[in-house]
Order: structure tokens, then sequence, then C-alpha cells
């Protein structure tokens, strides 16, 4: 981080605005996929890819159907899975 945004986070926690650093940190990354929805997909299609969370997880996470999530796999040439997956991006999944 640069000087200038470690200086207003360390201000934002001093001022009790925030506990600590890492709550911080996890409202402005939930603020920032509840704004950037290509990059809610962007997460969730890697998750997926990985094998962290399921089809149907992926989908409820980016916000689309299970049908708009298998397009967005296909457009980022990932193969779909047929079967249940473990979700296992929960912390991740918390944030978006």
């Amino acid at each position: 981080m640069s000087s200038v945004i470690n200086n207003g986070v360390d201000a934002l926690v001093r001022s009790g605005i925030y506990s600590t650093k890492n709550e911080l940190i996890d409202d402005a990354l939930r603020t920032f996929f509840e704004f950037r929805k290509d990059m809610r997909v962007a997460a969730v299609v890697e998750l997926y890819k990985t094998e962290e969370m399921s089809i149907s997880k992926a989908a409820e996470l980016a916000g689309v159907s299970t049908e708009e999530m298998k397009d967005f796999l296909a457009k980022a040439g990932v193969k779909i899975r047929r079967g249940f997956a473990e979700a296992k991006g929960d912390e991740l999944a918390r944030l978006i």
C-alpha cells in the first residue's frame, strides 16, 4: 500500500471507526465487489476454475443465474464440471 493509503487506514482505525485494519479491508472489499460486478464475476470464475466452489454457489455469489454463470465460464474458457463440488471459497464468499 502507498504511504497515503496506509496512513488513511491507520487514521480510520485510530479514530475507532474500524476496530482493526482487517475490518476496514473487509469492508472496502465488500464495497468494491458490490459496485464492480465484473470483478465479482472474475473472482468466482477463478474459484470455480480451481474447484473451490460449485457452479450454483458461483452463480449465487456473482448475482446471476446458473445459466448466465455457465456463459461466463464458457467465455473464460473454463470447462464446466458435472456433479457437486464442495464450496471451499468461504473467505472470499464472505466478502462478495
